[in-house]
């Protein structure tokens, strides 16, 4: 199927003030499903859909509600960035915010027994991303881009290595509001990494949190950081946690759970959408 022209898309997309991401049509469904007045449409073979989703009482003129797009970006980071680049370059005017929502593996830290520091059902909000593979192993350890002195993106003249801080302002602000939801389990901020290959090894895990003290690993996050550090939109990432990062065992996961949590958990976010701190770079 052809993608629609750049100039109906830009119709269909104008004054969408939120852009949600999610990687599958899993995740995006809890979502996707709670649209009022919505529209599919095809983008270059991916799918995004289009509607209102209900916020807190405001003077809005379309009455309480805030137009948005859903975005299912499909897997791993390249796909998370050209869905997030298309759409940032097309919705006029620019989006309001950026969230990522979808499931991710908790690590825990290794202190003698293992600590868990976001448990499974949980909530995590990502402090700062990073991409976890861009780099080099070596004989001395593992040596990042910002060692290897590779450029990945240069923000006000400084290169950022593949990190990427989190505006802590809209971060906590977005946390205190999930907190309010009673039937979340746990709410976690956090550093957060991106991998194009899972970690399935508790010795592997050692060494990312050694590194990053990172709480969650995900396939698209920092890539979806990068590319709104470049716009300079803001961003937020909220992951449920499906899994532990230990020795994989797939009869552990538990997807659908960590499905419905994040979903819902964003729909919590959209609809306190007039209350966060939402500033531009």
């Amino acid at each position: 199927m052809r993608p629609p022209n750049a100039e109906s898309v830009r119709e269909v997309l104008r004054d969408c003030e939120v852009v949600l991401l999610a990687a599958t049509e899993a995740e995006a469904a809890p979502v996707r499903t709670a649209l009022v007045e919505p529209a599919e449409h095809v983008v270059a073979t991916k799918t995004v859909y289009t509607g209102l989703l209900t916020t807190s009482p405001s003077e809005r003129p379309r009455g309480p509600g805030v137009p948005v797009v859903v975005a299912v970006t499909d897997c791993d980071k390249t796909n998370a960035a050209h869905m997030l680049t298309y759409l940032l370059e097309t919705v006029v005017p620019m989006p309001r915010l950026v969230l990522q929502f979808g499931i991710a593996g908790a690590f825990v830290r290794p202190r003698g027994e293992l600590e868990v520091q976001a448990a499974i059902g949980d909530v995590v909000l990502a402090t700062s991303e990073a991409y976890s593979d861009t780099g080099s192993s070596s004989p001395q350890g593992w040596l990042s881009a910002a060692d290897l002195g590779l450029p990945v993106a240069r923000i006000d003249g400084l290169e950022t290595g593949g990190e990427f801080p989190l505006d802590p302002a809209l971060v906590g602000a977005a946390a205190d509001v999930l907190r309010e939801a009673d039937w979340l389990d746990g709410v976690v901020e956090g550093p957060c990494v991106t991998s194009s290959r899972v970690t399935g090894l508790y010795s592997e895990a050692e060494e990312t949190v050694a590194r990053w003290g990172a709480v969650a690993e995900s396939m698209e996050g920092a890539a979806a950081a990068h590319i709104c550090t470049l716009y300079g939109v803001p961003f937020l990432e909220i992951r449920a946690v499906s899994n532990l990062v230990v020795d994989r065992d797939r009869s552990s996961w538990q997807v659908e759970r960590a499905v419905a949590v994040a979903g819902r958990a964003a729909l919590v976010i959209v609809a306190a959408f007039d209350r966060l701190p939402i500033e531009w770079r």
